[in-house]
């Protein structure tokens, strides 16, 4: 009966949780006058939920003695050895009896009892943390392998910086370095629960810096009017990050890219240049220069336009357009020189307007700028200060290497007609002598007066037999201080042309158009003079305040109006755009003019698409 018993015992014990780690032997006291076991211990492997319960016999037991063995309350089997194996859980407390029992299957009351705790083991510490190649753009870690705990081990978590990195199911990892800093690593090793070991020792890694490489494979081609196009193999940095490439023209910086490519532009045309390409990375090292390409650009489109143009050489605006569509000009006025009341010239050559636009067949005449009536009545009238004043032109024009040059002299006064006329004569005669052109910026008038304050100065038919191009400034009906209307009302304009077609030589004559507006405020006039405005500004404006320009037939303009909220002033704006100057374009090939604009800079821009600008 008692083998029996003990069987059925075993088949009735309570489900089992897991264990961890060997709880400390203690001793169980016995019941008074009872001789129970003693000094009870329990043990347990990292993953398994069975642990071995071990206790001494009490002295003077038989040998025969049988135990029954206690979970908390439950019992879970009964033995003749001293131990059991029984199923525990984890993270659990638990109170383990083991209490003898008579062999008609009594149990005593002298028992022993031990108080343990079954806690989860998690994977044991990595060992021997090493690193390597800290000279490259990643330390090489490596650690010995952990033991697994109550949970299969699923890794291990690469420390930087107190950071997890990331896991890896190895025991090595690159991870990735910066120049001229200090990094600490330690691993840990994790299980399938999630649990974590301690860390491994620590390893730190001070990094230094090299500079990047240099590019290889430097590759320049010629890419068009003035520029050139650049290529090079990219720069392989081993720790750090590539901030660009430096480029060099001649040894010198032109810039700076992050690509493998770039066009360097506003080069000479038909020049040998010399690139090199410099990597500079985000602490501020530079490589060394790359082998050098050497490229000669291409010769220049050259332009077939016949248009005449005025170009601010004091605006990159102005230059900017004019590259931009120099291929419908053929002779370019740039604004170089102005008199001084001494009666001298100032002002300087920009080599980079002159020689471009030579460059492209376009002929550079510059502005020779006079607006002071005084002055240009006593230089007219002293023969010393004629003669220097004809010499220094000439003398301006051949040390530049101008195509010739243009008078604007508008402010003469009408006594000084014939005076003026001689001088043109005369400059004319010098300047063709050497094989150059003089054009003459003329006030436009529908027949010739005398004594009137702007036009009579100029002497149309006079001017037109020795100036080799007269160009009319056919603008200013409303002016500043006028009330508002189109500038170049074109009823006007029809009788300049009208006029011009009367005389000689009309194909001297340069129909001369101004591509801005002007704005008057309070109904205009002296006391309210307007202001001027460039095309791109108009347009901004109209956008502000929500209005739509309207076309005038009558004056061909553009024109609408607006009321300033901050000051409550009302303003009329006039101005002109592709499709007026379109109108004036046409009015002059009709009658075999040229056409000129007053000036280059951000005009409308579909005015360069009409057919009669092209070559």
């Amino acid at each position: 009966m008692s083998a029996r018993l003990g069987a059925m015992l075993v088949a009735v014990l309570a489900t089992v949780a897991a264990a961890s780690g060997a709880a400390q032997p203690a001793a169980a006291r016995p019941a008074s006058g009872c001789k129970g076991p003693t000094k009870l211990t329990f043990s347990r492997r990292p993953g398994h939920l069975r642990g071995r319960l071990a206790w001494r016999p009490a002295r003077g037991a038989g040998r025969h003695q049988r135990y029954r063995v206690y979970r908390d309350s439950t019992v879970v089997g009964q033995t003749r050895k001293h131990w059991m194996r029984i199923r525990v859980s984890l993270d659990r407390r638990f109170k383990l009896t083991v209490r003898p029992v008579t062999r008609r299957g009594r149990p005593l009351r002298c028992a022993a009892r031990l108080r343990v705790t079954v806690k989860y083991v998690a994977p044991s510490r990595p060992q021997n943390l090493s690193v390597s190649g800290t000279s490259g753009a990643a330390a090489h870690l490596t650690w010995d392998p952990s033991h697994g705990g109550d949970g299969k081990l699923a890794g291990y978590r690469v420390l930087r910086n107190g950071a997890t990195f990331r896991q890896t199911r190895a025991t090595s990892e690159d991870v990735p370095i910066s120049s001229n800093r200090s990094y600490h690593f330690s691993v840990l090793a994790v299980d399938r629960h999630g649990k974590l070991s301690g860390e491994s020792n620590p390893v730190t890694v001070v990094t230094g810096h090299d500079p990047p490489p240099a590019p290889t494979n430097v590759i320049a081609t010629p890419a068009g009017d003035g520029a050139v196009s650049l290529s090079w193999g990219p720069s392989l940095l081993q720790r750090g990050r590539l901030a660009g490439y430096r480029i060099y023209r001649d040894g010198k910086v032109v810039g700076q890219v992050q690509g493998l490519s770039t066009t360097v532009s506003n080069l000479f045309d038909s020049t040998d240049y010399t690139f090199t390409v410099a990597a500079v990375d985000t602490l501020g090292y530079l490589s060394q220069p790359s082998a050098q390409a050497t490229v000669k650009t291409s010769p220049p489109v050259q332009s077939t336009g016949k248009a005449q143009a005025f170009v601010l050489a004091t605006t990159d605006a102005s230059f900017a357009d004019f590259r931009a569509h120099y291929q419908e000009i053929g002779t370019v006025y740039p604004t170089y020189f102005n008199c001084a009341p001494d009666a001298t010239w100032v002002g300087q050559d920009d080599p980079l307007v002159t020689q471009w636009a030579q460059a492209r067949g376009v002929k550079v005449l510059p502005r020779m700028n006079c607006q002071n009536s005084a002055l240009l009545d006593q230089v007219l009238n002293d023969a010393n200060l004629r003669s220097q004043w004809i010499d220094n032109i000439v003398s301006l024009v051949q040390a530049n290497g101008y195509d010739g040059t243009i008078l604007d002299f508008e402010a003469g006064y009408a006594s000084d007609r014939s005076a003026y006329t001689s001088f043109v004569t005369e400059l004319a005669s010098r300047l063709h002598a050497i094989g150059k052109l003089l054009s003459v910026a003329v006030s436009a008038k529908t027949h010739d007066v005398p004594n009137h304050p702007r036009s009579t100065f100029f002497d149309y038919q006079s001017l037109a037999l020795s100036a080799d191009t007269i160009v009319v400034m056919a603008w200013g009906i409303h002016w500043m201080t006028s009330a508002p209307g189109a500038q170049d009302d074109i009823t006007w304009v029809r009788q300049v042309v009208s006029y011009v077609g009367t005389l000689n030589q009309p194909g001297r004559f340069v129909l001369g158009m101004q591509l801005y507006g002007m704005d008057w405020p309070n109904g205009g006039g002296v006391g309210n003079p307007a202001t001027s405005r460039e095309y791109a500004d108009v347009v901004s404006l109209a956008a502000q305040y929500g209005v739509t320009p309207a076309y005038d037939s009558t004056e061909n303009g553009m024109h609408f109006s607006y009321d300033d909220p901050t000051t409550g002033t009302h303003h009329d704006l006039w101005f002109s755009n592709a499709d007026t100057e379109a109108n004036l374009i046409q009015l002059a090939h009709d009658n075999g003019m040229g056409v000129g604009f007053w000036r280059l800079g951000r005009e409308d821009q579909r005015l360069w698409s009409n057919p009669l600008l092209q070559g």
